[in-house]
């Protein structure tokens, strides 16, 4: 049951991230809501190779935690992960505006994870 729930977590976290990223750089920049493949194609590998491996972390340094606790630690997990992963992509691409990105992305995907915990 953990790996359906990692998989829609992973479908869901992918498909929010790349509407996420379209409307911000719609209003950023102008950009047409056609650009939503190229933010999805864009957003699969990172939430596939990073965000799924930090989720079963999550889920394995937890797992003895409770309630708010848990909450509190699994969110920080993935947000240490998501600055981490930030960081290591701004030093091949420009600036720090890809450390929001991915912050925001670890809070999705822990939002959709947290979500479908209770649901499942």
């Amino acid at each position: 049951m953990i790996f359906l729930r990692k998989f829609l977590g992973f479908v869901l976290t992918t498909l929010l991230i790349g509407i996420f990223l379209t409307f911000l750089f719609a209003v950023i920049e102008g950009s047409s809501f056609l650009v939503i493949g190229l933010f999805l194609t864009g957003a699969f590998p990172f939430v596939l190779l990073i965000g799924v491996p930090v989720s079963f972390l999550s889920d394995y340094l937890t797992k003895n935690l409770n309630g708010k606790k848990r909450y509190t630690k699994a969110f920080f997990i993935h947000i240490i992960f998501g600055v981490l992963a930030g960081l290591v992509i701004s030093f091949y691409f420009e600036g720090l505006f890809l450390v929001v990105i991915t912050i925001i992305g670890a809070l999705i995907f822990w939002l959709v994870d947290e979500f479908l915990r209770i649901k499942f």
